[in-house]
């Protein structure tokens, strides 16, 4: 990458950190190109070489998010991974984006960010070698990552809004025990 280029992912990054600092200030709807370029204090020309709008930047985040837990995933060794593990993984990764997902959360944005990830989710299957994923179609795989996707998604729209969130290990351990009762029910 040349000097342009890191420049322009650091003004990206700035602009990304401007908008989540707003976020806490004021509605979404009420946030403007202009406020989020002075916070971020570059120029309005600077925004828009990078973003069309306020939803692009939006966008560039959720982009950007699901790039970095996709990166976390692929870094497990699937010669010794263990169901829990892979769980710890998610939490411990959204837990270090909770302070960005609360405020999607309380503005009703974070249905973005699963609308943008859900795509990306056969993806994620494929180059994820879990040993209990399924040799199936890509339709069948689809249908397994959107239902999992979208029970991940409620439990962190839950988790991740408390006061006082249970750790990244508990949620795993919690949800590793619940599903483990289902598998034992036949449920």
């Amino acid at each position: 990458m040349n000097g342009q280029e890191r420049l322009a992912e650091q003004s990206k990054a700035w602009l990304e950190a401007a908008l989540f600092d707003l976020l806490d200030e004021q509605p979404y709807a009420a946030i403007t190109v202009t406020e989020i370029a002075d916070r971020a204090q570059l120029s309005r020309r600077t925004f828009y070489r990078a973003f069309q709008d306020k939803d692009a930047l939006l966008g560039y985040y959720n982009q950007e998010v699901g790039q970095r837990y996709l990166a976390v995933l692929q870094r497990i060794d699937p010669q010794n991974m263990v169901f829990e593990d892979v769980l710890t993984y998610f939490f411990e990764f959204w837990w270090q984006e909770r302070q960005r997902v609360s405020r999607l959360i309380a503005q009703g944005l974070f249905d973005r960010t699963l609308a943008q990830i859900t795509p990306q989710a056969s993806e994620i299957y494929r180059v994820f070698p879990a040993p209990w994923h399924i040799a199936g179609s890509t339709v069948e795989t689809g249908y397994i990552m959107s239902f999992a996707i979208g029970g991940f998604w409620n439990v962190l729209n839950t988790w991740l809004v408390k006061p006082h969130p249970e750790s990244p290990a508990k949620m795993a351990a919690l949800l590793t025990a619940g599903l483990k009762r289902l598998g034992e029910t036949g449920a």
